[in-house]
């Protein structure tokens, strides 16, 4: 069956209305929960221990920048509708440019990364009820906290708002060695960032605050206890929900995602030893998911006798690399491709430098665009990279396993033609 990269494409925009339209509490029914979710994550990846209390606070803010400036309290306006921010992260052009999301990677053991992404979503136009004025846009941890701790009566409960609150809370865990992965995510309204205990049952109240680094302020007594004080299965999504929400059908490639907002804070695997590692997801709703979007592996023949250039870092799939990611990483308004895909010193930079002459590079990208969009044309080549072991091919750890595409004409032209003209492009 022809999967095509405008298909996945669709499906990403309506995972995307859904993400703004269903509510925490509007998860089906399911026997499979949280705590299981969370037990089985261990128990496949070889986790031993307690896994770590989390606060969004604890992790890096990502700076997000405009022309290579980043964007702070008192510069706000840069962010104007029609300006896009260098390092979105959210890839949906303005919606992805807000400031004050925090993130953090920690390796649990020798195999195993926990990634803690605490984002803030929203608009211009649409900015929801705790982003009230320009004044609080582009403040800082401890701006915000300082505001926080001067205020009184109930312009302190809105300050803690702006200080520990966001509303996309996502977690990774991925084993580096095995490629086995679980996802957790929240999101759609605003929740505290103390994220209670995902192996554990909910401590008290007391216990539950003095877990996280006393220099990170408390919600004062009248906040709402249930955005601050809720277990594993009030906090997050349902495994359900999540395998259907977008998780799978955008990180499967590597387990995690990369772009140019995940590399400015640095800390995740490189994606040269991801784009190796197939990808094994925990929890039957992941594995049904995967399947039933029948998602595959994605690479072309030799070009001019040459491998394919962007797979030998990269692992590309027909849901998650394919569709309208590729186009964001290799296509900038204004910028020649040779240049966007090399560029050393910006923050909108995909990847590293690499010294290939720009036609070249365009006719090896045109040849694997062609075969995210036709898989099975002859030129192009596919495999199953998971989602069990049981379902990669012999071999695949070798680099084995791939199926020649037979559908004729399409991708073959533009890859095998010795007199292909890169200046069509």
């Amino acid at each position: 069956m022809k999967v095509k990269a405008t298909i996945a494409l669709g499906v990403l925009l309506l995972l995307a209305t859904a993400f703004l339209l269903i509510t925490p509490h509007d998860q089906p029914a399911t026997s499979y929960d949280v705590y299981q979710h969370a037990a089985a994550c261990k128990a496949e990846l070889g986790i031993q221990k307690p896994l770590p209390t989390l606060s969004c606070l604890d992790g890096t803010p990502v700076p997000i920048y405009v022309d290579n400036e980043e964007i702070q309290q008192d510069n706000w306006e840069q962010l104007s509708e029609d300006k896009r921010c260098d390092n979105p992260h959210w890839l949906g052009g303005d919606m992805g440019c807000w400031t004050y999301s925090h993130m953090q990677v920690l390796q649990l053991d020798q195999d195993n990364v926990m990634v803690l992404n605490c984002r803030q979503k929203g608009n211009q136009l649409q900015k929801n009820w705790f982003r009230k004025t320009l004044t609080n846009l582009g403040m800082n941890q401890e701006q915000r906290k300082a505001r926080y701790l001067k205020a009184q009566g109930p312009a302190k409960t809105e300050m803690y708002y702006l200080y520990n609150t966001f509303n996309d809370i996502g977690i990774i865990l991925r084993n580096t060695r095995s490629g086995k992965s679980c996802y957790f995510t929240q999101y759609g309204e605003a929740v505290v960032g103390f994220l209670p205990p995902l192996d554990a049952p909910l401590p008290s109240k007391e216990q539950f605050l003095a877990s996280f680094n006393k220099e990170q302020a408390r919600p004062p007594k009248d906040f709402p206890q249930a955005l601050w004080y809720r277990d594993a299965n009030q906090a997050f999504k349902s495994p359900a929900f999540t395998a259907t929400s977008g998780c799978v059908a955008c990180h499967n490639a590597h387990g995690f995602k990369y772009s140019p907002y995940i590399n400015s804070t640095q800390g995740l695997p490189e994606v040269t030893a991801m784009a190796k590692l197939p990808f094994l997801a925990v929890g039957q709703p992941f594995i049904d998911y995967f399947n039933a979007a029948k998602i595959l592996q994605v690479n072309t023949d030799n070009i001019d006798g040459e491998p394919q250039l962007c797979t030998r870092c990269h692992s590309m799939t027909t849901s998650g690399t394919c569709g309208y990611i590729f186009d964001s990483a290799t296509d900038h308004p204004g910028v020649v491709l040779g240049s966007w895909l090399t560029l050393s010193s910006r923050h909108n930079s995909w990847m590293p430098p690499i010294k290939v002459d720009p036609a070249l590079m365009k006719k090896h990208v045109a040849a694997l665009q062609c075969c995210c969009a036709n898989p099975q044309s002859q030129g192009c080549q596919t495999r199953k990279f998971g989602p069990t072991v049981a379902d990669l091919p012999a071999g695949f750890y070798e680099g084995k396993g791939w199926m020649a595409g037979q559908e004729p004409g399409l991708c073959e032209g533009v890859i095998h033609s010795a007199q292909w003209n890169a200046e069509q492009l």
